[in-house]
């Protein structure tokens, strides 16, 4: 199966859990979808399920942790858990929370809610696992909007001072946030000239393109300088559904049965 046809496995499974929970959050669920799919499909994130918290394991910190039904779903189809295990998302008394709780399952590195705390436990954890004489991987998944939080400049500059070259940040362009257009709230501009800036090893791709994010990561974990990686990948907030793409309220909506029947249709 292609990187292309696991995406839209991924999406699916992403609407249907949200669909059954009555959940929300599918724009920028779907914007990292692809994203998703190459690290964990093509091996870039050295999973096992038989031993998921081995001290030298590779992690995956979902910073924009509202989105964490792309993470579920992005670990049961990797082996971590059961994909019946997807049943009890957002479910009363279930440990699959809409906002990710550490451990919880398999692969869950973190909990979340407020935004600009992610980077922190990557660069944290990367440079603990240099400490200890570790290869481990740390990749960290951000959103474009939670750039605005200062928490994320001052790690990145920090991962950058320390050299942190196992470290791997992906930031998810799609320039919509909570409340707008990331234009119209704190303009970034050229993300890509700013990470930059702050010292890292830059790719800026389609954030959609799998040939693309498959050439960046392989380039990246060759480790050839000493610095860490920011990967810009310029997406589309809620990508391969016609009518969540790069409209704002998928930010907050969940689908109905007509809405849920038609992007079911659309990523077949």
């Amino acid at each position: 199966m292609t990187y292309e046809e696991k995406a839209k496995e991924l999406r699916r499974e992403i609407e249907t859990v949200l669909h059954r929970a009555g959940g929300s959050f599918s724009g920028g669920s779907l914007s990292i979808a692809d994203v998703m799919t190459v690290i964990f499909q093509g091996g870039f994130l050295r999973l096992n399920p038989g031993d998921p918290w081995k001290p030298d394991r590779d992690m995956l910190v979902l910073s924009k942790g509202h989105c964490s039904s792309a993470l579920y779903c992005s670990l049961a189809m990797a082996g971590m858990f059961p994909k019946e295990e997807l049943l009890n998302y957002g479910a009363d008394g279930s440990d699959m929370l809409i906002h990710p709780k550490i451990r919880s399952y398999p692969g869950v590195e973190t909990s979340s809610g407020s935004l600009g705390h992610g980077l922190a436990l990557g660069t944290g954890s990367a440079l603990a696992a240099r400490i200890r004489g570790y290869d481990s991987r740390v990749f960290v998944v951000i959103g474009d909007g939670e750039c605005n939080e200062g928490s994320v400049w001052e790690n990145a500059a920090f991962a950058a001072k320390q050299k942190l070259n196992h470290l791997i940040v992906v930031v998810d362009r799609n320039r919509l946030q909570g409340c707008g257009r990331d234009s119209e709230i704190l303009n970034y501009g050229d993300m890509a000239e700013k990470w930059r800036a702050f010292g890292y090893r830059v790719f800026d791709i389609d954030g959609h393109d799998c040939g693309a994010i498959e050439a960046a990561l392989k380039e990246t974990v060759t480790w050839n300088d000493e610095r860490p990686t920011a990967i810009i990948a310029q997406t589309v907030k809620g990508k391969g559904v016609s009518f969540m793409e790069d409209r704002l309220e998928w930010h907050y909506k969940s689908p109905d049965e007509a809405q849920y029947a038609q992007a079911m249709e659309e990523l077949r």
